[in-house]
């Protein structure tokens, strides 16, 4: 069974310098009793504007240090808590939870944002998402917190009012309270309801349109004048057939001179590639024999200075011995020291000529060299010069053939697209002026009247049956004197308890029937697992039988601790009751008392007196 809504686990006042004012609060039942000016009404009013009410709570003398309330809260359904953090002077609201990052939550309800209080309540409560009903016309809009606040937060005056539990008595909000009250009852919410529009209102729509779309029929015939279009739309259709058949054929004829162009293009590309590439292997070789050049010359140099040697060898071998330049002896009696080891003129002349010999085989090799290379380079020229009167050729064929054609091609198909073009713009003029015609002729049309059946906004009696069952059962566990049955009135959209409005009871009764009303619609939702909150607060719902109105004197004291006896045996909801006389004392065994003395005895009240040094009073 799903747990829907949450219960407030502590209330906390904090400011600087000042100890903290602080409630712990249990499942099930809590009462904090006093006497008045104990701060009773105050804790009440701080819950609801931690729950993002926009009333901040009222200005008492004790609690004028204090800046901050803190509102403890604990999931009923994963048992999560968490802490509502907000300013005493208004402001967004702080929330806390364990393990998680702080979050700022808008104290104003947004239906397009997640980030406010109202929603991480509601999400709380399981009505995230849901849709209420604002007036008869059947117009919605997101729920709030605030809407479901007023049931489960009840102040000392509401309790009294005569005023319906679920309205507040404004005209302006009761289809919304009871659509609430609805919504709590079913489960279902007015997402499915179709807003009806007022014939006025469709009257003065279907005028602003009429005068829109004739302002638009006014300027689709200046622009048929100003194009001088004649003719009928049958006309300019027959005459956009031909010239879509002249459009297809231009366009075939230029895909084609196209084609040729692209394989004409490429057979040029390909030519100028092959004479790039010949070009450049001709320069390779041209540059090869003019280095083959000047190798020759270096080999002709070299072959004629060593013929120069060798003939100097063999003059130098026919000369006769002569004394030796130094020292002026003959050979064979020449100081070994001037001796060296030279070569003889004969060697160096046989030498020379064998060097010689390699040469003239190197100058051979370099001359055939030379003519192969001539004979390649001849064949290069050739294939250019075919390779280049190709390439004339094509660029001749598509400067004088192919390109006259193209442009012709090209003509005939932009002449043909724009005819077509404009056939269709007038085609499109002539029938967007009938269009707004028609239309016009539709909206002069007279409107026919609406139903003015609606959905009901109230709660209907056979609606609240089981949830009138629920209520009587709270009064006869409260043991209600003279009890009889309890139904519900559409026309006050409240309870009737014996055939007797509760308006119509002194101000008593009507606290502890408006107690049994919220109490009630706590127990309906709660046994059958539907979206609620989960606790309700009750400010001084026992005031009658303190202070009994004429002609109520003979109520049993004894409801009194029947409300608290039975409210005391409540599990997996929370009610928390502000009341000035004190509970039953065999209550501390199943309830959390709280009791504020007024005094300086016990627990003064709410918010803790101090001393100079600023330590808290002793509770």
């Amino acid at each position: 069974m799903t747990a829907f809504g949450f219960s407030i686990t502590r209330l906390t006042l904090t400011g600087q310098g000042v100890p903290d004012a602080d409630v712990c609060l249990a499942d099930g039942l809590n009462v904090i009793s006093g006497p008045s000016d104990t701060g009773k009404t105050f804790i009440a009013q701080c819950i609801d504007f931690a729950l993002g009410a926009r009333s901040t709570p009222k200005e008492i003398p004790e609690a004028a240090a204090y800046d901050t309330v803190h509102l403890g809260l604990r999931a009923h359904e994963s048992g999560d808590e968490s802490t509502l953090q907000r300013s005493l002077r208004g402001g967004d609201v702080l929330l806390r939870v364990e393990g998680e990052t702080d979050r700022v939550l808008a104290a104003r309800h947004d239906p397009n944002s997640q980030e406010t209080v109202s929603h991480y309540l509601l999400g709380l409560s399981g009505l995230a998402g849901k849709v209420v009903r604002t007036n008869q016309r059947g117009t919605t809009r997101a729920l709030s917190f605030r809407d479901v606040a007023r049931l489960v937060v009840v102040d000392e005056e509401s309790i009294i009012s005569e005023s319906s539990p679920i309205q507040t008595g404004q005209y302006t909000t009761r289809t919304v309270e009871s659509n609430v009250f609805r919504l709590l009852l079913t489960g279902a919410d007015d997402s499915s309801v179709i807003e009806r529009n007022e014939p006025r209102l469709v009257r003065s729509r279907q005028e602003a349109k009429i005068e829109v779309v004739e302002q638009m029929r006014t300027d689709a015939e200046r622009q048929i004048a100003e194009k001088q279009i004649v003719g009928s739309v049958a006309d300019l259709r027959e005459q956009l057939a031909a010239v879509q058949s002249l459009f297809d054929s231009a366009s075939e004829q230029l895909a084609c001179e196209q084609a040729t162009l692209s394989t004409l293009d490429q057979r040029r590309q390909d030519a100028w590639a092959t004479v790039r590439r010949i070009d450049s292997r001709l320069t390779v070789f041209s540059e090869l024999q003019d280095r083959f050049v000047l190798l020759q010359e270096q080999y002709s140099s070299d072959l004629r200075r060593l013929e120069s040697i060798s003939e100097a060898g063999i003059r130098l071998s026919q000369l006769h011995e002569e004394r030796c330049p130094v020292c002026g002896a003959l050979a064979e009696h020449h100081d070994a020291e001037h001796q060296k080891p030279n070569a003889s003129p004969d060697q160096v002349a046989s030498a020379c000529s064998a060097e010689g010999a390699k040469i003239r085989v190197l100058l051979t090799d370099l001359q055939n060299t030379r003519d192969t290379n001539t004979t390649d380079c001849g064949v290069l020229r050739q294939q250019r010069q075919a390779e280049q009167s190709k390439l004339d050729e094509t660029v001749v064929e598509i400067r004088e053939s192919l390109r006259p054609r193209l442009q012709e091609a090209l003509k005939q198909f932009r002449e043909s697209q724009t005819n077509r073009d404009n056939l269709r713009a007038a085609i499109e003029l002539l029938e967007r002026r009938a269009s707004f015609q028609m239309m016009i002729s539709a909206l002069r049309t007279p409107i026919t009247a609406v139903s003015s059946q609606s959905p009901p906004a109230a709660v209907r009696s056979s609606e609240a049956e089981v949830f009138s069952q629920e209520v009587e059962a709270v009064l006869r566990s409260w043991r209600f004197p003279e009890l009889g049955r309890v139904t519900f009135s559409e026309a006050a959209q409240d309870i009737v308890v014996s055939g007797r409005q509760r308006a119509s009871h002194g101000k008593g009764v009507r606290a502890i029937m408006h107690a049994a009303v919220n109490v009630g619609i706590m127990n309906y939702c709660r046994s059958r697992s539907m979206p609620h909150p989960g606790f309700v607060v009750l400010d001084s719902p026992l005031v009658v039988y303190r202070e009994p109105d004429a002609g109520e004197d003979g109520f049993s004291q004894d409801v009194k601790s029947a409300f608290y006896e039975s409210l005391s045996a409540y599990e997996g909801s929370q009610v928390i009751v502000l009341e000035n006389e004190e509970s039953p004392p065999a209550l501390a065994a199943s309830a959390n008392i709280i009791k504020f003395t007024g005094i300086n005895r016990g627990r003064r009240g709410f918010i803790p007196l101090s001393d100079m040094t600023g330590t808290r009073e002793e509770q």
